[in-house]
């Protein structure tokens, strides 16, 4: 009867912790605004894992409204956010006078 006991209280141990880890896991709270989507930024101040803190303000400046403080993903280096390359000047042929 202990046996069946204790084996009960360690699965109920084992659940309860997949349930609070996969909840930790998934700690970004989603957020909007003024346009720009992200995370609401954690109680300790931090933020999660590929995200940054940003402070996001109105799109108008004369707007009377607040300054949010708020976790936006990072930026990741890929081919469409690198600035253009300069392309070298194409050679042009030479004008040649018509041959009569």
């Amino acid at each position: 009867m202990i046996h069946r006991s204790i084996s009960a209280i360690t699965a109920l141990l084992v659940l309860l912790t997949v349930v609070c880890l996969a909840q930790s896991g998934s700690d970004c709270k989603p957020v909007e605004r003024y346009g720009v989507k992200g995370c609401e930024i954690r109680p300790d101040r931090t933020c999660p894992a590929g995200y940054h803190e940003q402070a996001v303000n109105p799109p108008n400046p004369r707007m009377g409204a607040p300054t949010f403080l708020m976790c936006v993903p990072d930026k990741k280096d890929s081919k469409d956010n690198q600035p253009p390359k300069e392309e070298k000047p194409k050679q042009q042929k030479p004008e040649t006078p018509p041959k009569n």
